[in-house]
């Protein structure tokens, strides 16, 4: 696995869960109350008055020592940690499309179109660009990535109602029929389904959000900025 796709890899497991696939677990969220913002800890621009509601530490160690631990010969990229950053904008999804290719064409400083990206700013996770948009973004050294993805969570959650179904049936089965699938995924990821959907991970938050947001008619941004642990 080469450098460049770490984040992406990240970034899939984050947003394609809402698809049906799965990611990496957290340490920590922290939620907005809905008249407050959150401090953003990544310098990375946001879209222009858009508020920070949710931030959640994301590290790979435990995800890529399961990997290695399934496959010692495994070509694994550096550790890297960071944060997860939710922010909600009124904003349309236009507008929003016009700054993320804003984005890809002209970057902030010191930063570039990771090299699989280049062509492309569409989020390809089964959905289209009237539901959400993204881009990854890297330093010239390849020590930092920042995943940028801009979203309507009223049309996913429409369009991914049966996927919602059943994230919401498998958290209200008991944990003796879960163990099995948790045990599994925890082998091949380094942590269970239940940890991915708990609301303190990457995965969960994503998704408490998602369904906050549905009856709202506010866009989400996500971004995932990290760099390689030193």
């Amino acid at each position: 696995m080469k450098r460049t796709q770490a984040p992406r890899v990240l970034a899939a497991a984050l947003v394609a869960v809402l698809f049906g696939g799965c990611g990496h677990n957290a340490t920590q969220t922290v939620s907005a109350p809905a008249h407050r913002a959150l401090e953003n800890p990544s310098d990375f621009p946001l879209y222009p008055r858009s508020a920070v509601v949710t931030v959640v530490p994301v590290n790979s160690a435990q995800m890529f020592a399961a990997i290695k631990a399934g496959d010692p010969k495994a070509n694994l990229p550096k550790n890297f940690r960071g944060h997860e950053v939710i922010a909600e904008t009124n904003a349309s999804m236009a507008q929003l499309r016009t700054w993320v290719k804003g984005l890809t064409s002209s970057p902030p400083r010191g930063f570039h179109l990771a090299s699989h990206d280049k062509g492309s700013s569409n989020v390809s996770f089964g959905t289209t660009e009237d539901n959400a948009v993204g881009v990854q973004l890297e330093t010239g050294d390849g020590g930092r990535s920042v995943y940028v993805i801009a979203a309507d969570p009223r049309k996913i959650r429409q369009q991914l109602g049966p996927a919602f179904a059943l994230i919401d049936s498998y958290s209200a089965v008991p944990g003796v029929m879960r163990g099995p699938i948790d045990d599994q995924a925890k082998k091949q990821l380094g942590y269970s389904v239940t940890e991915l959907l708990d609301a303190k991970s990457p995965v969960g938050a994503v998704i408490a959000n998602l369904k906050r947001m549905q009856s709202v008619d506010r866009r989400a941004i996500l971004i995932i900025d990290e760099s390689q642990a030193k």
